[in-house]
C-alpha cells in the first residue's frame, strides 16, 4: 500500500494547493497518507472519521504531489482509490452523492436534458452540421460544461467557427454524448464511470469515425487513458483541440492574419499539461499570433499551479476552490499581462471568477477564442 512506503519527506507539501491554503498537516498529502495508513494498514485500528472523509475530498487531483514524490508513489491514483472505498462503504460526501444522482438521471453535470446538448450550435451558421453523422473526418466531443453553460458555450462556438474557416469535416455525438465519466470516477463511483465511457465509445464506433478532438482536457484525458479498455482494436486518434488546431496551422489550413497588440500569459490546465503532457502546442499557437508578447507565470509547465476547479472540489468546498484560484490570480497579476489564456473551459470559468473577485483588469480567454480574434 502506498501509505506504507511514504518516506515522510514532505516534498509533497509545498506543491499541494490545498495544503498551501489550509496549512494543517492533516490537509497535506503526507498527512492524508498517514491517516490512511492508520485506517487501512493490516494492523491499523483507526476509524473512518468525518475529518478523514473531508480531507480525502479536499483535493483537486492536480497531480502535483505525484510529480514531487521521490519514492514514486502515484498519490493521485491513491486518492481515487480512497474515494472509491468511501463510496463502497456509503461514506461518500453528500456533494458526491448528489453529483452521482444527477449524472445517472441526466447523463450530464447540469440539470438540463441531455437531448439538448446541441442547443449551443443553434448560434452557428449551420446547426445541422453538428448533428451525429457517420463517416465524418473528425468528431468533436464537446463536453458537459461547453454544452450547457452559457459562458463556456462561447468556447464551443469558437471551435465551430474555426472548423468552418479550416473546412473541417466535423460532427458530434449530439444527444448521444454522455458525460465523459470523470466526475463519477473522481467521486469514487468507478463502475458507473465505466458505463459512461463504454456508451460514448460505442456511439463513436457506430459512426465509424477515427479522429476525436476535445476542448476539455479532462474529457481528453479520460479517452486517452481510462477509456482505452473499450477502444482495444479500434484505430482512433485522440487529440486535444490545441494539438489539432496547431496541426491545422502547420498544414496551412488555418492562417492567422490579424495582429493583436497585447501581453498574454498562459495557464496550463492540470489534465492537459502535468497529467497529459501537452505543453508545446498551446504555446506554439500563441507565439504564431502577430503582435502578442508572451510571458510565463512564475509556475508554469510541469510546475503550473492548479486553478482550483478540478477533482470535484467545488461540489464539496467551493470556498477552498476560491482560495486556490486566488493564488493563481496573484501570479497572473505579477506577469503584467492584459490577457490570460487557458485551454480548459473549467479553468476559464474559475479564473474569470477569481479575476473579477480581485478586481484585476485582465481578460480571461480560451485559446480558441484568442485564435478567432487573430484571424
Amino acid at each position: 500500500m502506498e501509505s506504507l512506503i511514504c518516506a515522510r519527506c514532505g516534498y509533497c507539501r509545498p506543491v499541494c494547493p490545498v495544503y498551501q491554503c489550509i496549512g494543517w498537516e492533516s490537509a497535506s498529502p503526507r498527512g492524508k497518507l498517514s491517516i490512511a495508513r492508520d485506517i487501512y494498514s493490516m494492523n491499523g485500528k483507526g476509524d473512518v472519521t468525518d475529518e478523514y472523509i473531508q480531507r480525502v475530498s479536499q483535493c483537486t487531483l492536480c497531480g502535483a504531489c505525484t510529480r514531487a514524490c521521490p519514492t514514486d508513489i502515484d498519490i493521485q491514483h491513491y486518492w481515487m482509490e480512497l474515494r472509491e472505498r468511501m463510496a463502497l462503504t456509503g461514506r461518500a460526501p453528500k456533494g458526491y452523492q448528489a453529483l452521482r444522482s444527477n449524472l445517472l438521471e441526466n447523463r450530464n453535470i447540469s440539470t438540463f436534458r441531455n437531448v439538448d446538448r446541441l442547443e449551443w450550435a443553434e448560434d452557428t451558421e449551420d446547426p445541422e452540421k453538428f448533428e451525429p453523422r457517420a463517416g465524418a473526418d473528425v468528431c468533436y466531443f464537446v463536453g458537459c460544461v461547453s454544452s450547457f453553460f452559457p459562458q463556456a458555450s462561447e468556447i464551443s462556438l469558437a471551435v465551430a467557427e474555426l472548423f468552418e474557416v479550416a473546412d473541417v469535416d466535423v460532427t458530434t455525438l449530439g444527444g448521444e454524448e454522455w458525460c465523459c465519466g470523470f466526475p463519477l470516477l473522481a467521486a469514487g463511483f468507478g463502475e458507473e464511470a465505466a458505463a459512461f465511457m463504454k456508451h460514448n465509445v460505442e456511439r463513436l464506433k457506430a459512426l465509424g469515425i477515427h479522429t476525436i478532438v476535445f476542448s476539455c482536457p479532462t474529457c481528453h484525458h479520460i479517452w486517452a487513458h481510462d477509456a482505452q479498455a473499450f477502444l482495444e482494436g479500434y484505430d482512433l486518434k485522440v487529440l486535444h483541440i490545441t494539438e489539432y488546431m496547431n496541426e491545422l496551422m502547420v498544414d496551412g489550413r488555418l492562417e492567422l492574419g490579424g495582429s493583436l497588440n497585447a501581453t498574454v500569459t498562459y495557464h496550463d490546465p492540470c489534465d492537459l499539461g502535468r497529467n497529459g503532457g501537452v505543453f508545446d502546442a498551446p504555446r506554439q499557437i500563441i507565439k504564431r499570433i502577430p503582435g502578442l508578447r508572451f510571458v510565463e507565470m512564475e509556475h508554469h509547465g510541469e510546475s503550473s499551479l492548479c486553478c482550483g476547479g478540478g477533482g470535484n472540489l467545488q461540489s464539496v468546498e467551493p470556498e477552498l476552490t476560491e482560495a486556490i484560484t486566488a493564488m493563481r490570480v496573484r501570479e497572473i497579476s505579477d506577469t503584467g499581462a492584459s490577457i490570460v489564456v487557458s485551454a480548459c473551459q473549467q479553468c476559464v470559468q474559475v479564473l474569470s471568477a477569481g479575476v473579477r473577485n480581485a478586481g484585476l483588469p485582465v481578460r480571461v480567454m480560451d485559446l480558441n477564442q484568442l485564435i478567432l480574434e487573430a484571424l
